[in-house]
């Protein structure tokens, strides 16, 4: 593990690890690929480790297959690489490279191994938020935060079900930095037995997927996912081939055969097919590539072979302590399509364009009637245009953020054995930055939550003393959840409490004008957005769509209409029938448990009734005593 400088040279590590490279703002640390040379902050006691190589190319024809082990060095290998960005969308084309599995360090000057926290940046599967952060401020509190890398876009997310594009690369990838983080991080001054992940955005939907898949068994043991969810619309892709299809078109195939998708997109060059992947329109919230259910060609190789609702309701998953929240305006996230793409005069005309993918119809009357619904529920009657600004960023924060992760916080608080924690950000101060241009808002916009977490200190001007409370309250809770699973901070006196079905507590951090201690810039609540998710319940109830896996192995070049004929309808989902009277009913397989069981009784009836009747919750009392007791 790595130790402090003295003022001349580098204490040698234990076990030889560390050595002395000439240069006392140096440090070698030695792995199993080589020595890798590090350097010590100037801003403080800590050692910086950047563009550390933690799997293989995957240009080539390993484009969108697994990552594969990483290169050994031939020379030292000096780690000073920053901002590597894997390829991603922009607004005026892409940036990035193709090889870009790389991860990066930063590591305490201590003799004793700490807690480890593991970034996962993101932005949408296909636009990552690549903003410089600043890790200073969460290693001052003796942890070692590791950033990685993962594949985004087609070159992450394309799911053909094929041996050439079995899909989740970018997951896959995630899953290989944290096995390197179990293998290596020691030497760099970290417990491989105490990982933390977190996560924002797609980085957060990211995080919760990991600990839903069997791949990440031994690699993880607490998670934060921040402004995004498993369950969010956008986070897994409904039907992998649709959007493929249209790419290949613009790239000048006109057929579907998954096989020669793979070819295609092999073959073509970045630019051209970064150019045709910008060319889409999508409205509904979804994203073009996304992670997938997939085929599972190797035993033990796929990343998820089942719904994020399915593995929660049959409680496959890390039981492990969980934080999860949202900001108070995530609708900002979709501010620049106001803009860029005239998002309002395209709802005001046709709404149910704008509907999410998680929610399926009998027909188009139906679609209609239930965005009329919508419509009234955010709009009224009115009209949607600038004056309807707020409105239209509620809608867009709901659906795609805040109901799905309340949601997660029931159907986990339900079905796990540890600690759910759930919090809602709404302090508005001059660190945040919105992302919405000119657009002007009250309250938390979506990323804002993040300057009080990666701010570096010496850069910040022009703040008060809440604005510095509320960055030690980030900051702590993060920290100390990180070292022991419970969110405690030092600032504040306020204890946050796990979430349940039962009680439903969340932690609300916000701007008080009257505020005389840290204290008042918390407070704990209970039934977070009652009214929204009694809505959303009903529309659910009726209509959820889970994700179903479209691909057979052995007929993977079937039409479209012949794939949704052949899915078959998983036991644990609910199950569509016909009556002898020809009317379509449906019905709620139960969960199964053991006899002398009765926790599992309990938690699997909230788990059934969870994603589909939210209400239930909002009066858990007489339906506890009425149902459960």
């Amino acid at each position: 593990m790595i130790r402090a400088l003295s003022l001349a040279f580098l204490l040698v590590l234990d076990k030889g690890l560390g050595q002395d490279t000439g240069d006392q703002s140096q440090v070698s640390v030695t792995i199993g690929q080589g020595t890798v040379i590090g350097a010590r902050s100037p801003h403080g006691d800590y050692y910086e480790f950047y563009g550390i190589p933690y799997a293989d190319s995957t240009s080539g024809s390993h484009r969108f297959k697994a990552p594969s082990t990483p290169p050994n060095f031939q020379d030292d290998f000096v780690a000073n690489r920053r901002n590597i960005k894997c390829v991603h969308a922009t607004s005026t084309g892409y940036e990035g490279t193709e090889d870009c599995l790389y991860l990066d360090i930063v590591t305490p000057l201590e003799e004793e191994l700490l807690p480890v926290m593991v970034w996962i940046k993101g932005r949408e599967f296909d636009n990552d938020l690549h903003q410089e952060l600043s890790y200073r401020n969460l290693v001052e509190k003796d942890v070692v935060v590791v950033s990685l890398n993962y594949r985004e876009s087609i070159f992450g997310f394309l799911c053909l079900g094929t041996e050439a594009a079995p899909g989740n690369a970018g997951l896959k990838d995630i899953i290989a930095g944290l096995r390197w983080v179990q293998n290596n991080i020691r030497e760099f001054g970290g417990d491989p037995n105490s990982v933390t992940i977190f996560g924002h955005g797609s980085g957060a939907a990211a995080v919760d997927l990991v600990t839903l898949s069997p791949l990440s068994v031994g690699l993880v043991h607490r998670a934060i996912a921040q402004s995004g969810s498993s369950l969010a619309p956008w986070a897994i892709s409904r039907d992998p081939l649709e959007y493929a299809v249209l790419v290949a078109r613009t790239l000048g195939y006109e057929g579907n055969d998954p096989d020669t998708l793979s070819e295609i997109f092999t073959e073509t060059n970045v630019t051209n097919l970064m150019q045709a992947i910008n060319e889409l329109d999508l409205t509904d919230n979804s994203l073009a590539f996304a992670p997938c259910i997939e085929n599972e060609y190797v035993p033990g190789e796929a990343f998820m072979t089942y719904s994020p609702y399915k593995t929660l309701t049959e409680r496959d998953f890390l039981q492990i302590p969980f934080i999860i929240g949202y900001v108070e305006n995530e609708g900002t996230i979709r501010a620049h399509e106001i803009q860029d793409d005239d998002w309002l005069t395209k709802m005001d005309t046709s709404f149910s364009d704008f509907i999410q993918q998680d929610l399926e119809f009998d027909n188009e009357e139906d679609k209609l009637e239930v965005a009329r619904l919508i419509r009234s529920f955010y709009f009224g009657e009115e009209s949607i245009d600038m004056s309807a600004l707020l409105e239209y960023l509620s809608y867009h924060g709901d659906t795609m953020i805040l109901v799905s992760t309340i949601r997660e916080a029931l159907m986990r608080s339900a079905a796990s054995t540890s600690s759910v924690y759930l919090y809602q950000f709404s302090y508005d101060g001059p660190l945040g930055n919105p992302f919405v241009g000119p657009l002007s808002v009250v309250g938390a916009a979506h990323s804002e939550d993040l300057a009080y977490l990666f701010n570096d200190n010496e850069a910040i001007t022009e703040i008060d003393q809440w604005d510095e409370a509320v960055i030690d309250i980030m900051i702590e809770r993060w920290t100390n959840f990180a070292k022991t699973g419970i969110p405690t901070s030092d600032t504040t006196t306020n204890e946050w409490q796990p979430f349940t079905p039962e009680n439903m507590n969340f932690l609300h951090i916000f701007n008080n004008e009257e505020a005389q201690t840290a204290d008042d810039l918390e407070y704990i609540l209970v039934q977070p957005h009652s009214e929204v998710m009694r809505f959303w319940d009903q529309i659910y109830f009726d209509h959820f769509k889970d994700v179903e896996p479209i691909w057979h192995v052995d007929d993977l070049d079937v039409t479209e209409s012949e794939r949704d004929d052949e899915i078959d309808v998983e036991e644990d989902a609910d199950v569509v029938t016909e009556d002898p009277e020809g009317e379509e009913t449906v019905t709620e397989e139960p969960i199964e448990c053991e006899e002398d069981d009765p926790d599992c009784d309990s938690a699997s009836t909230a788990v059934g009734y969870t994603f589909l009747i939210v209400s239930l919750f909002y009066l858990l009392s007489e339906f506890h005593q009425k149902q459960l007791l």
